[in-house]
């Protein structure tokens, strides 16, 4: 594919190989990037090894190995409720832990949108979008993450100023939680800008204990009456809050 030609292709409506890919659902961003580097591409007949390629969705034939990657393609968009004791994924890796397709059957490939820890609970995105996924987890849409959060035998208006003032550094930059509130026997304590862990090293630094650990809301989206183990489609508005 020549200079001009993919110059021509970003003033048309293009994206970039990656981006395609990861957006029909078939990988991550990061892995579509690492297989066009392979040479596991291919675009019009011919082997890309860029990942910054242009592509016309509308009209170019792609294929990744071998196989041809559909343009019309209707993703998933799932509200899933994640109990404690599994993993924030559907691959085995190094961690131990059970993985979320015991779970959750789908024909697509599913992944979520952002994480929680194997010992945390609660409301977790699975989708075949990863470009939508990448919106949702990019901190700079600023979209707000709620937790009900309980701790040992520590009072809890003690707890809850402790964790008013409670902060961590990292990367040169202090994090603390947006709001903390109490809320019968527990916390509320709403993120904006999540780090790994974040809760649990705001706790540690308050020498708090979590006992247990809930995501109930991201963004305007509530975990509502699902039940552990339990999904359910987010509906139109929903996905549309993320874009």
């Amino acid at each position: 594919m020549n200079k001009e030609r993919n110059n021509q292709r970003v003033n048309q409506y293009s994206m970039r190989i990656a981006r395609f890919l990861s957006s029909r659902g078939l990988t991550s961003r990061r892995e579509a990037e690492q297989f066009i580097r392979e040479g596991r591409v291919q675009v019009n007949g011919a082997i890309i090894t860029d990942p910054a390629t242009n592509v016309l969705p509308d009209q170019d034939v792609i294929y990744l190995d071998g196989d041809l990657v559909r343009n019309d393609i209707t993703h998933t968009y799932l509200a899933f409720y994640k109990p404690v004791g599994y993993l924030s994924s559907f691959k085995k890796s190094k961690e131990r832990g059970r993985l979320l397709g015991e779970l959750v059957k789908s024909e697509q490939r599913l992944f979520p949108a952002g994480r929680l820890d194997q010992n945390s609970s609660g409301l977790l995105f699975l989708t075949s979008d990863g470009d939508w996924a990448n919106r949702v987890m990019h901190p700079k849409y600023g979209k707000t993450k709620e937790y009900f959060v309980t701790v040992r035998k520590v009072p809890l208006k003690v707890a809850l100023k402790r964790l008013q003032s409670a902060s961590f550094e990292e990367d040169g930059k202090h994090f603390k939680a947006e709001s903390v509130k109490t809320d019968g026997p527990g916390l509320r304590i709403v993120l904006k800008e999540g780090r790994n862990r974040q809760i649990r090293r705001l706790a540690q630094a308050a020498n708090l204990e979590i006992t247990s650990l809930i995501r109930i809301r991201i963004g305007s989206v509530h975990l509502g009456r699902l039940k552990e183990g339990g999904y359910r489609k987010l509906t139109p508005v929903e996905i549309a809050s993320f874009e």
